[in-house]
């Protein structure tokens, strides 16, 4: 079957590779018809695997003799540690990642539980591949409400860095939330434009001012996104980072600030879960008109090498790999 191999930092070539076998009686091979490309992609391609791996985890895939299509929970927990005990999935000490630490979705098929695989119907199937980030903005959001508990009100002013599809979802989210009655703004440092925004009537602001947000959440991944978030932050105030920071990056800030300032930090890593996956299923299926305008380009199979090394996607939008093209 064809598939993009990463092989090393910086090395993904289009090989045909030896179709998937099930190893365990709940496993099932998939056909896989789109992908999205997420940053984590690129960011293991540039940092490159000590084994092969064929990357990819947001998944859309049909079934043999099965109607319909599938999103993929790329997350391979043992259910059996504490973690995985507290419901904690994400940081079950068994874990395997689909796309990140084995095999996963550039290929032409995948070899799955059949568990992590979860039924949807849109209008537009290749919509499924912002089922897997919107669930994990599902959980992220959860955790920033948790967070607005502790502020000194109740309509928080929010700032989200960020305009790439984790600051889009985050911003959809807490806009649509019954359980918040802030404001939202949203600040991205490139100058490009976000339709989006006018959709959810959010305003953008070019020059943010400090000492106004109340809670800024930090979702571009960036060195200086996160800086931006500690400086801007209201004291009394929360930090969510949500953005991937690569790794060796040092929080920006010392501890004797953020205690004068008594800044809350809160984090939000991954977190699909059964529970979150049908929460995105459903947003996306009341919603189809908006997350249609997240799908940027697609591409076939053959120029995800390209996509990787030289990362651009069109601002706010999700690149989707389609195997059929």
């Amino acid at each position: 079957m064809r598939a993009a191999v990463l092989s090393k930092a910086n090395q993904v070539d289009i090989r045909d590779f030896p179709e998937p076998s099930k190893t365990q009686d709940n496993e099932v091979i998939a056909k896989v018809e789109f992908v999205g490309v997420c940053k984590t992609d690129q960011q293991l391609t540039a940092a490159g695997l000590d084994k092969d791996c064929i990357l990819g985890h947001e998944v859309v895939c049909s079934l043999p003799n099965q109607k319909g299509h599938f999103a993929l929970n790329n997350e391979i927990s043992c259910g059996k540690c504490s973690y995985c005990l507290e419901g904690l999935t994400s940081h079950c000490i068994n874990l395997q990642e689909l796309g990140v630490n084995e095999h996963g979705g550039y290929a032409e098929q995948i070899c799955a539980p059949i568990n992590s695989l979860h039924p949807f119907e849109f209008s537009n199937p290749s919509l499924g591949v912002l089922i897997e980030p919107l669930s994990c903005a599902v959980r992220g959001v959860k955790r920033i409400l948790a967070g607005v508990n502790i502020l000194a009100t109740s309509r928080p002013k929010v700032l989200v860095i960020g305009g790439g599809i984790s600051g889009t979802l985050i911003t959809y989210l807490l806009n649509h939330s019954p359980n918040f009655k802030g404001e939202i703004k949203v600040y991205d440092i490139t100058k490009e434009p976000l339709p989006w925004l006018n959709k959810l009537g959010i305003e953008r602001i070019e020059v943010p001012e400090p000492n106004q947000a109340h809670v800024v959440v930090e979702c571009s991944g960036s060195p200086g996104g996160l800086a931006t978030a500690l400086d801007l932050v209201r004291k009394g105030g929360l930090v969510c980072i949500y953005g991937v920071p690569k790794q060796g990056i040092s929080l920006p800030i010392s501890p004797h600030e953020l205690f004068m300032r008594e800044i809350a930090v809160v984090t939000s890593f991954a977190g699909a879960t059964d529970e979150t996956i049908a929460a995105a299923i459903a947003s996306i299926k009341g919603d189809e008109a908006f997350f249609e305008q997240l799908l940027g380009r697609f591409i076939p199979l053959e120029k995800l090498p390209i996509e990787l090394t030289n990362w651009s996607p069109q601002p706010g939008t999700r690149t989707v790999v389609d195997l059929d093209a």
